[in-house]
Protein backbone atom coordinates (compact mmCIF):
# COMPACT_ATOMS: atom_id res chain seq x y z
CA UNK A 1 0.00 0.00 0.00
CA UNK A 2 0.94 3.67 -0.52
CA UNK A 3 0.61 4.77 3.16
CA UNK A 4 2.74 2.48 4.81
CA UNK A 5 0.47 1.76 7.63
CA UNK A 6 -0.03 -1.56 9.10
CA UNK A 7 -3.51 -1.91 8.03
CA UNK A 8 -5.82 -4.63 9.05
CA UNK A 9 -6.37 -8.22 8.19
CA UNK A 10 -9.92 -9.03 7.25
CA UNK A 11 -11.13 -12.74 5.77
CA UNK A 12 -13.84 -12.12 3.19
CA UNK A 13 -16.49 -15.29 2.03
CA UNK A 14 -16.36 -14.76 -1.11
CA UNK A 15 -19.57 -16.21 -2.89
CA UNK A 16 -19.66 -17.24 -6.63
CA UNK A 17 -22.09 -19.74 -8.66
CA UNK A 18 -20.66 -22.20 -8.26
CA UNK A 19 -17.85 -22.16 -5.02
CA UNK A 20 -16.91 -20.03 -1.97
CA UNK A 21 -13.29 -18.24 -1.57
CA UNK A 22 -11.86 -17.13 1.64
CA UNK A 23 -9.85 -14.04 0.97
CA UNK A 24 -7.79 -12.77 2.97
CA UNK A 25 -7.35 -8.47 2.65
CA UNK A 26 -4.90 -6.00 3.80
CA UNK A 27 -7.20 -3.35 4.82
CA UNK A 28 -5.39 0.39 5.01
CA UNK A 29 -6.99 3.78 4.41
CA UNK A 30 -5.55 3.87 0.73
CA UNK A 31 -6.55 0.11 -0.05
CA UNK A 32 -10.28 0.23 1.80
CA UNK A 33 -11.90 -3.59 1.48
CA UNK A 34 -14.89 -2.62 -1.10
CA UNK A 35 -12.06 -1.88 -3.64
CA UNK A 36 -10.03 -4.59 -2.93
CA UNK A 37 -13.63 -6.47 -3.61
CA UNK A 38 -14.65 -4.90 -6.95
CA UNK A 39 -11.00 -5.39 -8.07
CA UNK A 40 -11.71 -8.71 -7.87
CA UNK A 41 -15.07 -8.36 -9.19
CA UNK A 42 -16.69 -9.04 -6.18
CA UNK A 43 -19.64 -6.73 -4.65
CA UNK A 44 -19.01 -6.07 -0.42
CA UNK A 45 -22.60 -7.14 1.55
CA UNK A 46 -21.29 -3.96 3.87
CA UNK A 47 -19.52 -0.92 3.01
CA UNK A 48 -16.61 -1.20 5.61
CA UNK A 49 -14.99 -4.22 7.00
CA UNK A 50 -17.89 -6.41 5.08
CA UNK A 51 -17.51 -10.89 6.14
CA UNK A 52 -19.04 -11.52 3.05
CA UNK A 53 -18.76 -10.32 -0.76
CA UNK A 54 -20.77 -11.86 -3.63
CA UNK A 55 -19.75 -11.97 -7.29
CA UNK A 56 -20.48 -9.24 -10.15
CA UNK A 57 -21.66 -11.89 -12.56
CA UNK A 58 -24.10 -13.98 -10.13
CA UNK A 59 -25.49 -10.22 -9.21
CA UNK A 60 -26.28 -9.31 -12.24
CA UNK A 61 -27.73 -12.77 -13.13
CA UNK A 62 -29.80 -12.07 -10.34
CA UNK A 63 -31.19 -8.92 -11.01
CA UNK A 64 -31.92 -10.50 -14.21
CA UNK A 65 -33.97 -13.37 -13.29
CA UNK A 66 -36.13 -10.73 -10.68
CA UNK A 67 -36.82 -9.12 -13.59
CA UNK A 68 -38.67 -12.06 -15.33
CA UNK A 69 -39.59 -14.04 -11.95
CA UNK A 70 -41.11 -12.25 -8.66
CA UNK A 71 -38.07 -11.04 -6.46
CA UNK A 72 -38.03 -13.80 -3.79
CA UNK A 73 -34.39 -13.46 -2.16
CA UNK A 74 -34.99 -15.66 0.67
CA UNK A 75 -35.89 -18.68 -1.70
CA UNK A 76 -32.85 -17.71 -4.30
CA UNK A 77 -30.73 -17.65 -0.72
CA UNK A 78 -32.16 -20.77 0.49
CA UNK A 79 -31.17 -22.56 -2.99
CA UNK A 80 -27.65 -20.91 -3.37
CA UNK A 81 -26.72 -22.22 0.26
CA UNK A 82 -28.47 -25.67 -0.31
CA UNK A 83 -26.36 -26.28 -3.68
CA UNK A 84 -23.53 -24.98 -2.18
CA UNK A 85 -23.48 -27.32 0.83
CA UNK A 86 -23.98 -29.97 -1.56
CA UNK A 87 -20.57 -29.35 -2.48
CA UNK A 88 -19.13 -28.84 1.25
CA UNK A 89 -19.50 -25.37 1.52
CA UNK A 90 -21.15 -24.68 4.83
CA UNK A 91 -22.34 -21.41 6.46
CA UNK A 92 -21.90 -20.48 10.06
CA UNK A 93 -25.52 -19.10 10.47
CA UNK A 94 -28.48 -20.32 9.36
CA UNK A 95 -29.50 -16.87 8.01
CA UNK A 96 -25.87 -15.77 7.12
CA UNK A 97 -26.26 -15.90 3.65
CA UNK A 98 -29.46 -14.61 2.96
CA UNK A 99 -29.57 -11.03 5.11
CA UNK A 100 -25.97 -10.48 3.89
CA UNK A 101 -26.49 -11.40 0.22
CA UNK A 102 -30.13 -9.36 -0.03
CA UNK A 103 -27.35 -6.22 1.21
CA UNK A 104 -25.32 -7.06 -1.64
CA UNK A 105 -28.30 -7.37 -3.87
CA UNK A 106 -29.61 -4.12 -2.86
CA UNK A 107 -26.84 -2.16 -2.73
CA UNK A 108 -25.83 -3.67 -6.29
CA UNK A 109 -28.77 -2.54 -8.10
CA UNK A 110 -28.93 1.05 -6.27
CA UNK A 111 -25.54 1.64 -8.02
CA UNK A 112 -26.44 0.46 -11.70
CA UNK A 113 -29.51 2.52 -11.33
CA UNK A 114 -27.42 5.63 -10.43
CA UNK A 115 -24.50 4.88 -13.30
CA UNK A 116 -27.34 4.28 -15.88
CA UNK A 117 -29.04 7.64 -15.30
CA UNK A 118 -25.55 9.33 -15.26
CA UNK A 119 -25.22 7.19 -18.28
CA UNK A 120 -28.84 8.96 -19.65
CA UNK A 121 -27.77 12.53 -18.59
CA UNK A 122 -24.51 12.48 -20.00
CA UNK A 123 -26.66 11.43 -23.65
CA UNK A 124 -28.59 14.56 -22.99
CA UNK A 125 -26.15 16.99 -22.39
CA UNK A 126 -24.08 15.82 -25.49
CA UNK A 127 -27.48 16.14 -28.01
CA UNK A 128 -27.92 19.19 -26.52
CA UNK A 129 -24.27 20.36 -27.49
CA UNK A 130 -24.79 18.80 -31.20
Amino acid sequence: CSCNCCGVLKQVTAVYMDHLEYIKLQICPCAPAPLQLVQRGLFPCLPVYPALAVSLEMLEFVSMLFLHLAPNETAWSDALTTFLARQGHVFEAQDSLRWRFASALGQFQILVRIMNAEVDKQIVIARHEI
